[in-house]
């Protein structure tokens, strides 16, 4: 990896993050109702506070790229073959699937806006129908998944010259979308468009009481969800090994990824729902993850009539910002996880400008391959279970590593109540908003979560014990930090 960019391209980089937020205002607010809220300003300093478990992580291997679950494999691989790919796979899975998420919204506004009179629009072959086994489950190919293929195929080719480079377009990118959005929601906010009625009653969503069950696993399944999107400036540290200087660069990316984003992850449900009211907020396409609608009210409310097109516009330019700031850091999870022996050989490959690029193509494909579901809102809760689960390994691999390389020098430590205390913490909650969550947003999310966990199993097989022959390679010891006991 070349050392090329510093903590203010890393912003840019991850600024699509903030972005994903409008995919899960609607299902939010359906579910949870008004204080969904509540939800979103929890999670977002949940969130925050994790973030200073990742720098340390990454202050440990400055030299590693991949991202948080990279740097935790080195403590977990020592308890277990199988725990550091487990790790890894659970990340890797959970950015690359964004992908398909933004991607299916980019092209589903390229054709409702500029496409829906042609022969494109009509167009839908099925190719394999298992609904009747797994509900929701049928692949197709219509006009819209062609258009979002578009979208990931020139993501895809707009990464090709480096990170630096990338940097430049996101950030040209940002303020054609970015800055039309933050307006979009502070102008209402600034010219009394908020109308604070539309916060009550503030409790869940079809309950009479904060105290009753049902308001229990509402307010669990929007802890879950919310994570999704709230705890994602950590990938900030997934460029440690191309920062200039990464004593420096890895701490202020992250600290303003975080602030940026969280300000956006409370600023932005707030004004939909208090503009909007629960009646626009929750309907059905913004429930099903497309914010189109609510936002083109909400630009008539804060802007006048008339700019339906150049709203869809800006989207569209969100939606590419958003698909290329998990493209760029799932690729180099899935490289460095094949440096470290984890994944298949072939993924431990570099262009001429040190970009990872079989990894880019491993991406590609597999999001054309989820394109084809046209779920969603299904893939974002499914998902999600593999990055909690990442979330809980990652957290606890911080004191792990506290314990097993105490001499390894820091560029930054966290507080030591935040290790010792906080992540018990941290780990407990996270492991109760899969139990009690996962399946509030869409049914059997949790086993369709687990279920793609264990896809890793065949894949870590093949490489370790079929490629390797069951010994980890000699730059996966070193940058594994794994003793010389080959067989460990």
């Amino acid at each position: 990896m070349k050392r090329t960019i510093d903590w203010k391209e890393t912003f840019w980089l991850g600024a699509g993050l903030i972005v994903s937020i409008l995919v899960a205002i609607g299902p939010m607010a359906a579910i949870v109702g008004t204080p969904s809220i509540l939800i979103w300003t929890l999670s977002t300093i949940i969130g925050f506070v994790q973030l200073f478990l990742y720098t340390e992580l990454a202050a440990l291997f400055p030299n590693k790229t991949g991202g948080a679950s990279i740097y935790g494999a080195v403590a977990w691989v020592r308890y277990g073959k199988l725990f550091a790919p487990i790790n890894v796979w659970c990340y890797w899975v959970t950015w690359s699937a964004a992908l398909a998420i933004t991607a299916a919204l980019a092209g589903n506004y390229i054709m409702t806006a500029f496409l829906a009179n042609t022969p494109l629009a009509n167009f839908s072959i099925t190719l394999l129908d298992l609904s009747a086994i797994l509900p929701g489950i049928k692949f197709k190919i219509d006009g819209i998944i062609l258009c979002s293929a578009a979208v990931l195929v020139l993501a895809f080719y707009l990464q090709h010259r480096g990170l630096a480079q990338t940097a430049k377009v996101q950030f040209a990118i940002a303020i054609l979308s970015l800055i039309p959005l933050f307006l979009l929601t502070v102008v209402p906010l600034l010219t009394g468009k908020v109308n604070l009625a539309n916060f009550v009653p503030f409790i869940p969503q079809g309950t009479t009481s904060w105290l009753s069950g049902d308001a229990f696993i509402i307010f669990m399944g929007g802890m879950f969800i919310a994570g999704y999107i709230t705890y994602g400036a950590e990938l900030a540290v997934c460029y440690v090994s191309e920062f200039k200087d990464p004593a420096k660069d890895g701490l202020k990316a992250i600290t303003l990824l975080g602030a940026v984003a969280g300000s956006c992850f409370i600023l932005f449900p707030f004004t939909f729902l208090g503009v909007l009211g629960m009646e626009n907020v929750t309907d059905p396409a913004f429930v099903n993850g497309d914010p189109q609608a609510a936002v083109v009210k909400l630009a008539e409310i804060a802007f006048g009539t008339g700019s339906g097109k150049l709203l869809t516009l800006m989207l569209i330019f969100a939606l590419i910002l958003a698909i290329i700031t998990p493209m760029s850091s799932s690729a180099r999870t899935l490289y460095q996880a094949s440096v470290d022996g984890f994944f298949p050989k072939f993924l431990s490959k570099l262009n001429k400008h040190g970009v990872p690029i079989r990894a880019m193509w491993t991406d590609l494909i597999f999001n054309l391959f989820l394109l084809t579901l046209g779920n969603p809102v299904f893939v974002f809760a499914a998902c999600n279970v593999a990055y909690l689960i990442c979330i809980c390994m990652d957290l606890n691999a911080v004191w792990m590593l506290r314990k097993q390389m105490p001499n390894q020098p820091r560029s930054f430590r966290a507080p030591d109540w935040l290790v010792y205390g906080g992540v018990p913490v941290l780990t407990v909650l996270n492991l109760s908003f899969i139990i009690f969550g996962a399946n509030v947003f869409a049914p059997n999310a949790l086993w369709y979560g687990l279920g793609a966990i264990v896809i890793i199993f065949p894949i870590f097989y093949y490489r370790h014990y079929i490629v390797d022959k069951g010994v980890w390679p000699e730059s996966a010891r070193n940058n594994l930090e794994i003793p010389e006991d080959p067989q460990m």
